[in-house]
């Protein structure tokens, strides 16, 4: 009888083995496929990416101008930066730009969603509050450079009676030039605050609410304990991108005063290009570089860490 079992269950044992055997091959080819798709993702990240960071890490501790060959010199960029006045200069508006960036778009981003999740016709109200963002921060600049001249604002500030104005350079006058294109930098991008924190609101869970509703919560009640606190997922992440956009401002900055008056509105980025590309410090601009890399990445993991 044992032996008349063998022979009966060994098909079974090598059908079921087969079995076994087809699916680890599926298996290896599927993960051969999914890794034939992310290489060249893999290989620009490598090739561009790493790359061109251990480049300029190597750069910065030369005295290479572009065309010459460099010199070796240690720490000296880090230790001129120090003691750069600039340096300063460009922390301080970096700072500025940071917290800025961060109250107003996000902010005001946050209230318009509020106002329109509810409202009839904010079809209209979102194509208006986005248009800016499609214009793009180069013609942006352009546009609020003539309208900040002598020509624009000031000139409209006089006709109706503030002739203080009348001759008034917002572009010139520190630190009003860096407030001045942080307002700008807000009409421009805060549609698209508003239309993510929109795909939040309309995205949260309606019975909570009501729930809320029902326990008497309402107005200011309802969005501080339950709106708010279920939007932190979208909030982190608008927050998150507008942190690392404002601490890399540079395009609106370079059209409107290319950090001027005298490196005044001038942030990291500005002031590395300068350095760089400007004045043909390379070296010194790629020390630069890389101390704005490790502040982006040290403010993103803080913030990431604090948020989730």
């Amino acid at each position: 009888m044992a032996q008349v079992t063998n022979v009966e269950t060994t098909p079974y044992m090598q059908r079921s083995r087969d079995a076994r055997v087809q699916i680890r091959r599926r298996g290896r080819l599927r993960r051969l496929f999914s890794l034939a798709f992310i290489l060249p993702a893999v290989v620009l990240v490598v090739g561009m990416f790493w790359y061109s960071v251990l480049f300029t890490l190597a750069i910065s501790f030369t005295d290479s101008e572009g065309l010459v060959t460099p010199n070796f010199i240690g720490f000296a960029n880090y230790a001129n930066m120090l003691h750069d006045p600039a340096f300063t200069t460009s922390i301080v508006n970096t700072c500025i730009w940071v917290v800025g960036m961060v109250i107003l778009p996000v902010g005001i981003g946050l209230a318009a969603a509020v106002m329109l999740q509810s409202l009839r016709g904010q079809a209209i109200f979102k194509n208006v509050f986005y248009l800016p963002y499609a214009i793009g921060l180069t013609s942006t600049g352009v546009i609020w450079t003539f309208l900040l001249s002598n020509r624009g604002l000031p000139t409209l500030l006089a006709t109706i009676g503030l002739k203080q104005f009348a001759h008034y350079n917002f572009l010139t006058s520190v630190p009003v030039n860096t407030f001045a294109m942080i307002i700008v930098a807000t009409w421009q991008g805060m549609g698209t605050n508003m239309l993510l924190f929109l795909v939040g609101l309309n995205g949260l869970d309606r019975s909570t609410l009501e729930a809320a509703r029902l326990d008497g919560a309402g107005g200011l009640r309802l969005f501080r304990y339950v709106t708010f606190p279920l939007l932190q997922p979208v909030t982190s992440i608008i927050v998150s991108i507008t942190l690392v956009n404002s601490l890399q401002t540079f395009n609106l900055i370079w059209v409107m005063t290319q950090g001027g008056p005298y490196n005044s509105s001038s942030t990291l980025a500005v002031w590395m290009y300068t350095q760089a590309f400007a004045l043909f410090r390379v070296g010194y601009g790629s020390a630069i570089s890389i101390v704005l890399m490790l502040v982006v990445l040290l403010a993103s993991t803080i913030y990431l860490r604090r948020s989730v």
